[in-house]
């Protein structure tokens, strides 16, 4: 299997470190009163489906995976809205941060109409007008790239000085990269994925849906199956 999914141009991944149970011990658990026994591929396989279909979803909690995910720290605000999963992130306590930050390779527009929402514009990069540009044009890129510098300089200039670590990261970016190990049964992972592979879910953590449903689908072929099939009515 595909253990590890790079993301982010390159500087992020999704990586399988472990996983519980298998689409049979989903089967087996919904079987609890009639000693969980298997009955065969085919009346299993149509079983996970009933249950997936149905919203019997507490025999899908029986299994889950571990997955070691690296992203930029506002791709991990959204993550952790899912209070369901169980995590460790690099802390900025304990180690210094890496010089390490996520760039998009095009800009999106706001949308208009989806307060929340953005507009894909290829190759978008637009020239931004402020007093401090003066001596030549800068454009978005630029501005995110002289932020990140200025910001990593500062940092660095704050820990030589005996600033602390947990005060000196104050002065760094959203786009930083972080670093967590994440836990999650397949039930949650599910509702994870029908949020956060929709349409609407920001182009950065759709990315990172992608990679774990790949890892997930291969752990897991018949939940996936059911998850294409049946989608689950969820508010956006």
């Amino acid at each position: 299997m595909e253990k590890k999914i790079n993301l982010y141009n390159g500087i992020g991944f999704c990586e399988y470190l472990d996983h519980l149970g298998t689409d049979n011990s989903i089967v087996c658990a919904a079987r609890t009163s009639f000693l969980g026994e298997s009955k065969g591929a085919e009346k299993d396989r149509k079983l996970l489906n009933y249950l997936y279909r149905n919203r019997h979803t507490s025999p899908f909690e029986q299994c889950s995976i571990t997955f070691r995910i690296k992203m930029p720290l506002f791709v991990m605000r959204q993550f952790v809205r899912h209070r369901t999963f169980r995590l460790n992130e690099w802390s900025g306590r304990y180690s210094k941060l890496k010089d390490e930050f996520y760039f998009p390779k095009s800009w999106r527009k706001q949308d208009d109409v989806n307060k929340q929402g953005s507009v894909p514009e290829e190759d978008w990069n637009p020239v931004v007008e402020h007093d401090s540009y003066t001596t030549q044009e800068i454009r978005a890129s630029g501005v995110l790239a002289q932020v990140c510098h200025e910001a990593y300089s500062r940092y660095e200039d704050l820990l030589k000085v005996g600033v602390a670590r947990e005060m000196a990261r104050m002065v760094l970016p959203q786009n930083i990269m972080t670093q967590i190990v994440v836990n999650c049964d397949i039930r949650n992972l599910c509702h994870f994925l029908t949020l956060r592979q929709h349409e609407h879910a920001q182009l950065e953590i759709r990315e990172l849906a992608d990679a774990m449903y790949i890892i997930m689908k291969e752990l897991f072929p018949w939940t996936a199956e059911a998850y294409e099939t049946y989608t689950w009515e969820l508010a956006v």
